[in-house]
């Protein structure tokens, strides 16, 4: 995916914050979102909306969505699968690879007014085109002639699917579209009972969630330590201030991890974490563990209810009590393994046929490649391999996959 589409990090030391939000400030953000009432009523804005609300960086990320919902407009279209047909655009389109990139014909559709109109495209971004596919069991199979630009081939087989108009191939769908630029696009494809929360409900109700544990939890004080962000993705890690030794492993923090993706695939999930410090920076890890798996949230997009979503995130249980089980974790893992005996297992799993990160597993390997063996500093050295692979620039989905492998390795004796 390129530029215009891109997740991207905010490099928040390049940025100065004022760590300073009223709640009035937050909820102009949703001004206008489908959910923007309930939320007011489940947090009681009303009579809260002139505090401030104290997060590191918390103004920068609310500039960042800003800039977002004012660059892009979302909306939804619905449309029977035998309404839509495939062509190519003439001209190259900023954010697709393809010189002729692949739109999405609707001859006829419904529009968020509820009134059916004709004729309309829109280009295939993300995951849409072969999502569409699905339905018909031939994604990868489309994907295909469209690669070898046999794309009469695959019209052909999509008419054969046509002549079936009233059968379970004619499905019903919502197609979740973003205009940029006076450019439209296809970004998702769902069921009409997809709710989607957004980037900008999620950070919100983020905030608002801290806000509540800040005040019921006097003198707990929050950062937000990473961000990547684009139109339709969202991940945030909040970092408690509040920090313990760990013996070899540094600085221990607690965290949570929001992340959002409301392309019809993914959920609103909040997920306790883990900070280790090291040399002024920091790796993130993912303990698997059911007494601190409970305490995550998981608000899938398709049969979770608003009311629902947001009780769960309202009550939540404080994310940040669990720092001292934490370090009984790490200090336990110096009397199991080696950091000889990790590095091994980390760049075992990097080196499987079968890995997520096959795209990028040079640069990785590169990094863990060398054998530690100095018994002084070698849990320093370990931990340095973590933190540059953590520093690397690659897809967020990617960066997810590379911190539940190297968490795997170092927490849960895999």
């Amino acid at each position: 995916m390129a530029e215009r589409f891109n997740q991207k990090q905010i490099y928040f030391n390049s940025v100065e914050s004022t760590g300073v939000i009223s709640v009035s400030q937050l909820m102009s953000l949703i001004s206008g979102h489908p959910y923007e009432n309930q939320i007011g009523k489940t947090f009681n804005v009303e009579s809260i909306k002139s505090e401030k609300i104290v997060v590191e960086n918390v103004d920068v990320m609310f500039k960042k969505i800003a800039s977002i919902k004012n660059d892009y407009t979302f909306y939804t279209i619905k449309s029977y699968a035998k309404d839509i047909s495939f062509s190519r655009g003439k001209n190259k389109i900023d954010g697709i690879r393809d010189e002729n990139p692949i739109m999405f014909n609707f001859s006829e559709f419904i529009d968020d007014e509820g009134e059916v109109k004709n004729g309309f495209s829109a280009y295939a971004v993300y995951d849409s085109k072969s999502k569409f596919f699905e339905d018909y069991s031939m994604s990868k199979y489309a994907n295909m002639l469209f690669d070898n630009r046999l794309d009469e081939l695959a019209e052909i087989n999509l008419n054969y699917f046509r002549s079936l108009s009233e059968s379970s191939f004619n499905k019903y769908h919502s197609y979740r579209m973003v205009e940029h630029n006076d450019q439209q696009f296809v970004r998702g494809i769902t069921s009409v009972k997809y709710r989607e929360y957004g980037v900008d409900f999620s950070f919100v109700v983020a905030i608002l969630m801290l806000n509540k544990h800040m005040k019921n939890n006097v003198g707990n004080n929050y950062s937000i330590s990473f961000a990547a962000v684009n139109e339709s993705k969202l991940e945030m890690i909040i970092t408690s201030d509040d920090s313990k030794k760990a013996d070899d492993f540094g600085t221990v923090r607690s965290a949570i991890s929001v992340k959002t993706n409301d392309l019809g695939g993914g959920a609103l999930t909040f997920t306790n974490i883990i900070k280790l410090e090291v040399k002024g920076d920091g790796i993130y890890l993912y303990p698997n563990n059911k007494d601190v798996d409970r305490k995550d949230i998981t608000i899938n997009h398709g049969n979770t209810s608003i009311k629902s979503a947001l009780s769960q995130i309202s009550n939540a249980d404080d994310f940040y009590g669990y720092i001292d089980y934490f370090i009984k974790e790490l200090s336990a893992i110096k009397t199991i393994k080696s950091p000889e005996e990790l590095r091994k297992r980390i760049l075992i799993k990097l080196s499987q046929p079968t890995s997520s990160l096959k795209n990028v597993s040079k640069q990785l390997k590169e990094l863990f490649k060398n054998p530690i063996k100095d018994v002084i500093e070698d849990f320093s050295k370990f931990l340095e391999m973590c933190k540059k692979a953590e520093q690397l620039e690659i897809d967020y989905d990617l960066k997810e996959k590379l911190r539940v492998i190297i968490s795997d390795v170092i927490l849960n004796k895999k």
